[in-house]
């Protein structure tokens, strides 16, 4: 009998033959473990599992014991509704976005490098939040240490431009060349794990052409645009324009590709504060792993108050959810 293994099975099973750290590993070997449907036919799936989960985390603790100054300041675990990771050459106002829409502690300068090293901050939109990693610049001859890794892990890619500099083609140029040398590119459809040995890995992902409220911005912005606009969607930004900036929240939101989905317990007011939030394209199945981690084979109906249904209408266990569709599950 076959294991049936999820889609997001072997998303995470690519996730671990990617890691680079010992963290990056046991993250996803965790995210294994938890899509592996329990069953008789993936007994043996289960026990290679949790041998390698366990050496997993031996292997962290041990590097925990080296000391501080082994942790890889570019592994950084993933929270909220999904985890975007800005790229940029220097001072085209990465730090200025994050610090605009977080309470993250970026430091914002005019000389470059100023950001040493990856800073997470958490962009609210609505009732989720998205995780959003200013980084440390890159440029056509350097790469920070791990950032290749962090890049491949991360649910969308942002590149990041300044339309008020004359080289702004030129830095549009590295990113998507670094990117492309790591058999990574950016797409605005749904992350695509390579078909074959060489293929390109596709992240979610756009080019935000920041500081178009500058002089002679415009005139850069047509000349990307004529130069990448059918390669890469181009979205033209302003810190300091907030109509511009409030934006951002739900271009991330729709940039992870994922939906929420409110819980409601049979003969019970639904959750409306702490919604479930699964990939675009997932049905009630992939609901139930959410809610009930291991048991969802348990369910045997749901109910659905939402898109395209009469309220409370019962629906197949394969039904497609949309965001901020409501799901009553039996048991």
């Amino acid at each position: 009998m076959a294991a049936n293994l999820t889609p997001q099975y072997h998303e995470a099973d690519a996730k671990y033959r990617a890691a680079t750290t010992p963290e990056e590993k046991l993250a996803a070997l965790e995210e294994m473990w938890r899509e592996l449907p329990k069953h008789k036919s993936s007994e043996k799936l289960q026990a290679d599992l949790k041998k390698k989960l366990s050496a997993a985390r031996k292997a962290v603790q041990q590097g925990g014991k080296k000391g501080a100054t082994k942790a890889d300041p570019f592994h950084l675990p993933k929270s909220g509704a999904g985890q975007v990771v800005l790229i940029g050459t220097p001072n085209v106002g990465k730090s200025s976005i994050v610090g605009g829409l977080t309470n993250a502690h970026v430091k914002i300068a005019e000389y470059p490098f100023a950001t040493p090293l990856p800073v997470a901050g958490a962009v609210p939109y609505e009732d989720v939040k998205i995780q959003v990693i200013d980084t440390p610049p890159i440029t056509a001859d350097h790469i920070p240490p791990g950032f290749p890794g962090l890049w491949r892990l991360a649910d969308a890619l942002i590149v990041v431009v300044d339309l008020s500099c004359d080289s702004v083609l030129d830095d549009a140029e590295t990113c998507l060349s670094n990117l492309a040398d790591r058999s990574i590119e950016l797409t605005d459809g749904p992350r695509r794990l390579p078909e074959e040995p060489g293929a390109m890995l596709k992240v979610p992902g756009l080019l935000l052409a920041n500081k178009i409220d500058m002089p002679g911005a415009s005139d850069n912005l047509e000349m990307l645009r004529e130069l990448y606009d059918s390669k890469v969607r181009i979205e033209p930004m302003s810190t300091v324009e907030t109509d511009r900036l409030a934006l951002i929240p739900e271009l991330l939101f729709r940039l992870v590709r994922v939906i929420r989905v409110y819980a409601k317990p049979p003969h019970k007011k639904p959750d409306l504060h702490e919604p479930f939030v699964v990939p675009v394209g997932a049905d009630i199945h992939e609901l139930a792993r959410k809610v009930y981690r291991g048991l969802e084979d348990k369910v045997r109906s749901a109910r659905l108050w939402g898109h395209g249904v009469v309220d409370g209408q019962n629906v197949h266990l394969d039904h497609i959810l949309h965001d901020k569709d409501i799901v009553e599950l039996h048991t």
